[in-house]
């Protein structure tokens, strides 16, 4: 990216957006861990189940949104792409309204998938204004 303040506010975002997915998870394990001591087992698994899903959505984004600050700063189309599925399949796996704290760590992630975007999005521009 040429612009670095569009990569690092990216990676502030995706890093932001990963841990709070993954505190949101936090927060459900725990939500698990106090319904399996009250004595209902159904309950506390499925929200240690979501638990469980809410911190590898959150590592993987903390890790794609690592890849296109470091790894991959040359290629800012895999990383925004990546963050703006590894989003979609995180609102889908959650549900709306399901944990707000997760949810609003989703918006951080495509913000930042957005951000990683916007540099091959100019090239592109670019290139169809100078092949017309």
């Amino acid at each position: 990216m040429s612009d670095l303040t569009e990569q690092r506010l990216g990676y502030g975002f995706g890093l932001l957006g990963g841990l709070l997915i993954a505190l949101g998870g936090l927060i459900s394990l725990a939500v698990g861990a106090a319904d399996f001591v009250l004595g209902r087992p159904t309950v506390a698994m499925g929200a240690m189940g979501a638990a469980v899903v809410l911190f590898v959505i959150g590592a993987l984004a903390i890790f794609f949104a690592w890849l296109g600050r470091r790894t991959w700063s040359d290629r800012p189309l895999a990383s925004g792409v990546l963050l703006v599925v590894l989003a979609f399949v995180s609102w889908v796996a959650m549900g709306v309204g399901a944990d707000l704290l997760a949810l609003v760590g989703t918006l951080f992630v495509v913000l930042s998938g957005v951000l990683y975007l916007i540099e091959p999005a100019k090239k592109a521009a670019h290139a169809v204004v100078s092949a017309a």
